[in-house]
């Protein structure tokens, strides 16, 4: 298998696509990475569409679509046209085109670009298991360049870009049997198409592999930029987490997925899908890219290669270490660590420790609480806290170099502490025999060390990894102090490949608006890949709450520990038959406290029962003050009254047995 994706998994470099001109933007080669969105309007409805792309512009949205389901919604877009020119307004538009071929042909003429979807152009998904020969998938695949062909040929003409856009959810019957539902089966729709397309000279194509699930997208463009490779394609990348929802939950989602490609140097247009009011997407898009494109050195010293395979899900394997209260690696859960505030007093430290243990959810609790101790007074306090108030409560303690080795004859201290951290190379290089003999105390007793390492030293580590007696210790843990967490932690995931130590995940944001973009990009970026088996965000100032509630959304988002109701819904558009974003609110109000139930709630058909597919109940708009209700991919009733849907739908989840009463 081809490994290459893009130009290193140690650094930040974007990856050259060629450029596709879209009406006064191209996309790609050396432009800036463009950013796009979608209006929520009725196409028919004029005045609303128009104000709708205007505010975008003004927010600095640089290419808007729209939804384009019928031909009166095509030919009502000269009208949106004429108005916009009124307003000088010269922000390219895309229609959104879903089962209609004949719309598509005709929608050319009004729009610098069309986004059509492999999965439903010339297919009508029956949900069919039907078995291909060879020579039937070649016969089905002249059928649709058929259809597709007069529209290649009028886009060429028109010097009218495509985009050709997979969605996970959406795949045909015959790409499902053949591939399966899965990043491969979405990449190959979207090669065909470009095959098609390539047949007829035609290259203008920008391609999206969106999925509602990060982990899924994350995976699929990453196949796809290596099968562009294979194949001498250089095409650009749209990138999207489909159907993300609202609040910090979409956001974070979204900076999971769209923030993990771009470090990876993929991508060259990005449009966030909030089930908000489409002009907040565009902040949170210009945020995802800020932090996600900064630039970083080429390692100098040390040749570095892929160690992971980058298209699949497999967390790293790492032995399991343990203190009497806490255990992690190997196959338990990934670990929450939050840091309780040093300048508390010591009531305030047992009044605030206190406050979790009372609450109902123990799914507030963090796995273990981390304090920092910068002075033998310090951890003398915390030692005794633990001792006499929380005995069987993990702590963890972070010494730092003011405390100096030789000073450490109170080991006894340091064994009422589940967890040590230390970063041994802040330490003078003649205390390395304290530390071993520190670290062999330690483990001994069934105590935990992690060992946070600076990148400038991981020079230093792999030789203190040939150090004999530094390989017989055991119950170690490592971590990498640093802004770049992707790459440095990759780079550290490279040196330890051959052991079978945890990693311990580390984040340090001066305020919560950019923990959640540093945080969800960092760590999300790197659990996704399975690297990480504790988390630990700090954020200066802020109350221990916000940073334990954004490691448990971080972890929820990349579904590796469930802490509440997962709601999937999809932005609204055109095409919606309801209000989505009062229907989410109204929904997620009767059903927030079902932890670990999966709700999905879709505005129409076009992605609906698929990227929905591992959602345990489905709520979706089914034709004007109609829903179909779905549990799981099965439609259970049609046709619902829109004013009894809601209830409807909590029947559906009670008769299921996955009800509890908040």
């Amino acid at each position: 298998m081809n490994l290459a994706y893009n130009l290193s998994p140690f650094y930040y470099k974007r990856k050259k696509t060629k450029s596709v001109k879209v009406g006064n933007i191209e996309i790609g080669g050396t432009n800036p990475i463009r950013i796009q969105s979608m209006t929520t309007s009725d196409t028919q409805d004029t005045v609303n569409s128009v104000k709708q792309i205007l505010d975008l512009e003004n927010a600095g949205c640089e290419i808007v679509r729209l939804t384009v389901p019928s031909m009166a919604d095509a030919l009502n877009l000269p009208n949106i046209r004429i108005e916009l020119k009124k307003h000088k307004s010269k922000v390219p538009l895309v229609a959104d085109i879903h089962f209609t071929p004949s719309v598509a042909l005709k929608v050319v003429e009004f729009v610098e670009k069309i986004r059509i979807n492999p999965g439903n152009f010339a297919d009508k998904k029956k949900i069919a298991s039907i078995e291909y020969s060879d020579k039937d998938y070649e016969l089905e695949l002249e059928r649709i360049f058929e259809i597709f062909r007069p529209l290649l040929v009028r886009c060429k003409e028109l010097g009218v870009a495509l985009r050709i856009g997979t969605n996970h959810g959406s795949l045909s019957d015959r790409i499902m049997n053949r591939f399966g539902d899965t990043p491969k089966g979405m990449v190959e729709s979207a090669i065909e198409f470009i095959k098609m397309a390539e047949t007829e000279n035609y290259r203008d194509i920008v391609v999206s592999m969106k999925s509602s699930n990060p982990q899924v997208m994350v995976q699929a463009y990453r196949l796809l930029a290596s099968r562009f490779d294979e194949l001498k394609m250089d095409y650009p990348l749209h990138l999207g987490v489909t159907e993300a929802g609202d609040g910090k939950d979409g956001r974070i989602k979204s900076a999971i997925g769209i923030g993990s490609l771009l470090n990876d140097g993929l991508g060259d247009t990005i449009r966030v899908s909030l089930t908000e009011d489409a002009v907040n997407e565009i902040p949170v898009a210009k945020k995802i890219i800020q932090y996600s494109t900064i630039e970083t050195s080429v390692p100098s010293t040390k040749k570095y290669f892929e160690f992971r395979n980058p298209f699949q899900y497999s967390r790293f394997h790492s032995n399991l270490v343990c203190s009497k209260n806490f255990k992690i690696g190997e196959n338990t859960p990934v670990k929450i660590e939050t840091i309780l505030d040093t300048g508390l007093n010591n009531q305030a430290l047992q009044d605030t420790i206190q406050s979790f243990l009372q609450k109902k959810d123990k799914t507030i609790i963090p796995d273990i609480f981390h304090f920092l101790a910068n002075s033998k007074e310090k951890l003398t306090f915390y030692s005794n806290l633990k001792n006499t108030n929380f005995p069987e409560l993990p702590f963890s303690v972070e010494l730092t170099d003011k405390i100096k080795f030789k000073e450490l004859e109170f080991l006894n201290e340091l064994q009422n502490f589940d967890k040590l951290i230390i970063d041994i190379f802040d330490f003078p290089k003649e205390s390395f025999t304290e530390i071993i003999d520190l670290i062999q105390n330690l483990t001994k007793k069934e105590k935990i060390l992690e060992l946070r390492i600076k990148p400038e030293n991981f020079n230093e580590l792999e030789n203190l990894l040939e150090n004999s007696e530094f390989q017989k210790l055991k119950n170690l843990l490592f971590s990498v102090k640093t802004k770049n967490i992707i790459f440095d932690y990759r780079k550290l995931g490279y040196i330890l490949q051959n052991t079978a130590y945890p990693f311990a995940l580390f984040s340090d944001s001066d305020n919560i608006k950019n923990a959640l973009y540093e945080s969800s990009i960092g760590l999300g970026g790197l659990l996704i890949d399975g690297i990480g088996d504790l988390v630990r965000i700090s954020i200066e100032g802020e109350n221990i709450n916000e940073s334990l509630e954004l490691t448990k959304d971080i972890l929820q988002a990349v579904r590796l520990r469930i802490s509440k109701t997962e709601f999937i819904s999809c932005p609204s558009c055109g095409r919606t038959l309801f209000n989505l974003q009062e229907t989410t609110k109204r929904i997620k109000k009767r059903t927030e406290h079902l932890k670990g139930v999966k709700i999905a709630i879709m505005g129409c058909i076009v992605n609906g029962p698929g990227e929905m597919a591992d959602a345990d109940f489905g709520y979706v708009g089914a034709g004007p003050g109609k829903v179909h209700l779905y549990k799981g991919k099965e439609i259970i009733e049609k046709s619902i009254p829109f004013e009894i849907a809601d209830q409807k739908l909590v029947d559906l989840i009670k008769d299921s047995g996955m009800w509890k009463d908040p």
